[in-house]
């Protein structure tokens, strides 16, 4: 058995898949579609290469393996944050991108400042659906105009790596912007086919602890009270004083905010499972990895440099007075961010005891122990819990406002306090 058939019963009906969508933009054939959060055989085409299974990350991502190719050591699970040259605080010198970005607009001035230079073409980024400010879609953008427009993260599962189909075609040098799991697929995908690895001149990764179905949006929208139909705005990091946090606005003026740490724990109840398996936080194999600076404010992003590639990128932005940059320490990073490290880095030897089957890192996660292995256990025992049609009653039930005091408690006062 190969090809799709493979796919399907190994990945998809396992629950293993990440969505990422690298099976879907490589297919020879184009024959796979991502439909209703599922990949399937949508054309009945399949020519039984195997391509899609060769290239998936959900079944297995052997690190060491990975680790030894990329920076030439083997996988180090006692590393936190993965192999990397340096870690620095970053902040555009560009008043108007640090304000359209999430924290510090670092990835926008990337994409930005590489296109102007003519260092690639376009960039896969994230956008709005036309017509429709509560769905996105993957693009590439070739333009400042949509680079700019593509500011800021969306908290949504989606097929990032459809594009791949897009990338062939337009035969561009292209900057890819995307999740750690889809980079893993973007990594298998070019090792695989020559002529990708040579249009992708940069992986740049978002530091994440989990994502969301497009039913946590849906859910937000509804406690929102303002129609679907009504939207005229909805960021998951819109900007309001000194706190970011999601944000509609309605065709009426009518506005909904909560701050970031309001909701990011409520949103981790409607986190696929998958993502409960990931091992990767800070994106550990892509060339740059980006996440907030909470402890500096707005305006400021943490930017993990890993190869030569990030490393001369940063070095270019920062000699042609792009951007400020300034050295950083990897406790810093576990101060303002502990709880969603220990979840990711830790505790997942916790569910990996509990989830069957499991993803093949082709590491031996360390046993977590004590409070950390109690509050795992803990944790996931709540998670399932809301996977279930009555967690999920729960979840509709519950007073809005009490989740959202739950959820700031768990984010912790001196991380909130900190960024304000």
């Amino acid at each position: 058995m190969k090809g799709f058939d493979k796919l399907k019963k190994e990945v998809i009906e396992s629950d293993l898949c990440t969505r990422c969508g690298t099976c879907v933009g490589i297919c020879p054939v184009e024959t796979l579609a991502c439909q209703d959060g599922r990949v399937v055989d949508a054309g009945h085409g399949c020519v039984q290469c195997g391509m899609c299974s060769a290239v998936c990350p959900g079944k297995e991502f052997p690190m060491n393996e990975w680790s030894e190719k990329l920076f030439q050591k083997p996988y180090d699970t006692g590393r936190l944050f993965g192999s990397y040259q340096g870690i620095y605080t970053v902040s555009s010198h560009d008043a108007a991108v640090r304000a359209e970005g999430s924290s510090g607009g670092i990835v926008t001035q990337m994409l930005l400042s590489l296109l102007e230079w003519h260092k690639i073409e376009g960039a896969v980024v994230v956008g709005e659906k036309e017509n429709d400010p509560s769905g996105f879609v993957p693009f590439i953008a070739t333009s400042t105009e949509q680079i700019r427009k593509a500011a800021q993260s969306k908290y949504v599962v989606l097929p990032v790596n459809q594009v791949i189909r897009e990338i062939k075609e337009s035969g561009k040098k292209i900057a890819y912007v995307g999740l750690p799991c889809q980079i893993q697929g973007m990594r298998k995908a070019m090792a695989e086919n020559a002529w990708l690895a040579e249009q992708i001149v940069v992986l740049i990764s978002l530091f994440c602890g989990f994502n969301m179905e497009e039913e946590a949006t849906e859910y937000l929208i509804s406690k929102s009270k303002i129609p679907k139909s009504k939207i005229a705005i909805l960021r998951y990091r819109h900007r309001r004083g000194k706190q970011t946090g999601f944000y509609i606005k309605g065709t009426n003026d009518r506005e909904f905010f909560i701050n970031k740490h309001g909701y990011t724990f409520m949103n981790l109840l409607f986190s696929p499972k998958r993502c409960w398996q990931c091992y990767d936080y800070s994106g550990e194999f892509a060339d740059l990895s980006v996440g907030d600076a909470w402890e500096k404010g707005s305006g400021f992003s943490r930017v993990i440099v890993r190869t030569q590639t990030g490393s001369e990128i940063v070095k270019m932005l920062e000699s042609r007075e792009v951007v400020k940059t300034e050295p950083c320490k990897e406790d810093v990073i576990v101060k303002t961010q502990k709880k969603v490290v220990t979840y990711k880095k830790q505790q997942i030897a916790v569910r990996r005891e509990r989830m069957k089957p499991f993803p093949d890192y082709g590491v031996d996660f360390e046993q977590c122990k004590g409070k950390i292995r109690i509050k795992g256990v803990i944790l996931y025992t709540i998670l399932s819990f809301f996977k279930n049609p009555v967690g999920r009653l729960g979840i509709r039930i519950l007073p809005f406002r009490l989740l959202v005091k739950v959820s700031e408690r768990i984010k912790g006062k001196e991380v909130i306090q900190s960024e304000n």
